[in-house]
């Protein structure tokens, strides 16, 4: 393979897939290259935290994803896939609540378990959601999207944990099917939950912060008159099994909760999409601590805290392509990228089609 080459001028023999930037703040990608200049938003700002990205394991990283290839790296995931397949640590928890379990074949051990302490009074301290860390910390909470028996214990682990934002990769229906229940009130209504104990109104109702990704804040209140806000992300271009056509915009999303923890993320079953944006964010840390990057490896770390997460090949895929684009941003490119990218193109048309 030839050498990965960081020139901002390639030569004309070069391929024409040069990535042009104004700034590396991990959202040119997905933009057209003349565009008038803006003056620096808040997120190209907080963009500054990925930008010291340690360009030479980026590199590296870079060079092994494209000696690996598309095919190879499926049959990668298929073979990790059937490797931790197996759930071979206690979950009493999943098996003695199967109503508050949306799927039966998704499980949540009981070793990363997020467990319900509040209300004290309330003998219930089980819900289908785990802890995931990131340097030893707790960062974020993986969990299924609410049902309707579930509601009350989505909000009570929210004011338990203090949460500060809350991102939904799903939609409520997908595919003529209910992926989540619809846990907000409409406009100016209010959600009782709990028999009283709390109250949840939007204190800021939705907007679109970039194409298919809202915003909204979320306000509970206790009987006791104590509120807690919270941010409400929805990313509704994200298909069930399948991939963003954009790879950037999960570069954005996680820029603008950087500082935010702990982060409660959840799609349908809460391992796919869900398990996807937790690995890339674990891969961005490592390259900012510049830590050799290994997706596998990464993958298998997530799945040992949240059972089956990542759940598709395409998924794996995804993530790579990500990653891939963030080398690109920092004009980290070669000839082979453009035909990696070609095959990646080809083989995620017929897996989201």
């Amino acid at each position: 393979m030839t050498s990965v080459n960081k020139k901002r001028n390639p030569r004309k023999n070069q391929p024409h897939r040069e990535i042009t930037m104004e700034t590396e703040d991990g959202t040119q990608a997905d933009r057209p290259k003349k565009r008038e200049k803006k003056k620096r938003s808040a997120v190209v700002r907080r963009a500054a935290q990925y930008g010291d990205a340690n360009e030479a394991v980026l590199r590296d990283f870079v060079k092994t994803t494209i000696e690996t290839g598309v095919k190879n790296l499926i049959t990668e995931f298929l073979t990790l896939k059937e490797e931790t397949k197996a759930c071979l640590k206690p979950k009493t928890g999943h098996d003695s609540h199967p109503e508050k379990n949306r799927y039966k074949d998704v499980l949540c051990i009981d070793e990363t378990r997020v467990i319900l302490k509040w209300p004290e009074d309330n003998p219930n301290d089980y819900i289908h959601a785990n802890w995931v860390k990131i340097n030893g910390l707790n960062k974020f909470i993986c969990t299924q999207g609410p049902t309707e028996k579930t509601v009350d214990d989505f909000y009570r682990m929210i004011w338990q944990e203090k949460a500060p934002c809350v991102v939904m990769l799903c939609n409520i229906m997908e595919m003529g099917k209910k992926k989540c229940e619809q846990y907000w009130p409409e406009h100016d209504a209010s959600l009782t939950l709990m028999d009283g104990k709390l109250t949840v109104k939007i204190s800021e109702q939705p907007k679109e912060v970039e194409e298919n990704i809202l915003l909204m804040k979320i306000s509970i209140t206790d009987d006791k008159g104590t509120s807690h806000t919270f941010e409400h992300w929805q990313w509704k271009a994200w298909p069930d099994r399948g991939v963003p056509e954009i790879p950037m915009a999960v570069f954005r999303l996680l820029i603008r909760l950087k500082t935010a923890s702990p982060i409660i993320v959840h799609c349908s079953a809460g391992i796919g999409r869900t398990g996807s944006i937790v690995g890339l964010e674990i891969a961005l840390v490592k390259f900012c601590a510049g830590e050799k990057v290994i997706l596998k490896e990464i993958v298998k770390e997530i799945r040992n805290q949240r059972h089956g997460s990542v759940q598709t090949d395409a998924q794996y895929l995804f993530m790579h392509r990500v990653l891939l684009a963030l080398a690109e941003n920092k004009k980290i490119t070669c000839p082979e990228m453009s035909a990696f990218v070609t095959e990646y193109d080809k083989v995620i048309a017929t897996k989201n089609g």
